[in-house]
């Protein structure tokens, strides 16, 4: 069964602001509020924006999920839980951005091409942001400001809109929270794999 950490007050306020941006997103009532603040945000120099928001892109994505994994298997052999929970949530998520964009169709501020809603930019530092403050604690503020420079880029770049990096900064704690959750549920499936690939080292404590 799922664990009670599904049943706090912070999740279920995290799904409640989750289905009710949704549903303003479906329903066109974040138009306004989304134009409003495009038009309001500077567009400050674009090429150290560039360089920013890059952090929140599969280049740096998979370099993090590589140096996390290296560092698990050089302390203990195999790999923590809470770094295959992120590793489960960030494919879990990056799938459910992906299926959203396409299905939403929502056109980018300004002409730029592509599907807006959500952002894939903010999902993946706000991923990010997550597994750093559950693994160093301490970390916290410097992750959720992590989190949040990766949104402003997105915002100041006028590639998304307002609605779209909430949605993400929202989805990622949610994602996470559930796969983090269920763990019990999936992990006997993904150690049978490991094991037939003989990737033992990629097992978890």
């Amino acid at each position: 069964m799922p664990s009670e950490s599904l049943k706090n007050w912070k999740f279920l306020l995290n799904t409640a602001l989750l289905a009710l941006l949704l549903i303003l997103q479906l329903t066109g009532l974040m138009a306004g509020i989304n134009s409003r603040v495009d038009a309001l945000l500077p567009s400050p120099n674009p090429g150290l924006m560039n360089a920013l928001t890059a952090f929140g892109s599969d280049l740096f994505l998979v370099p993090f999920a590589i140096a996390v994994i290296y560092l698990d298997v050089r302390n203990s052999g195999k790999l923590s839980r809470e770094t295959l929970v992120f590793l489960v949530s960030a494919f879990v998520g990056l799938v459910i951005v992906g299926v959203l964009k396409v299905a939403i169709n929502e056109p980018r501020p300004r002409n730029h091409g592509g599907f807006s809603f959500p952002s894939g930019h903010t999902y993946r530092g706000a991923i990010i942001a997550v597994y750093a403050s559950n693994r160093w604690k301490r970390a916290t503020p410097l992750a959720v400001l992590f989190a949040v420079g990766v949104a402003m880029t997105r915002l100041l770049l006028h590639v998304h809109w307002f609605g779209d990096v909430l949605f993400s900064l929202l989805l990622a704690p949610w994602v996470y929270s559930i796969v983090k959750a269920t763990q019990d549920s999936w992990l006997p499936l993904y150690r049978r794999v490991i094991s037939r690939l003989g990737l033992g080292v990629l097992d978890v404590e």
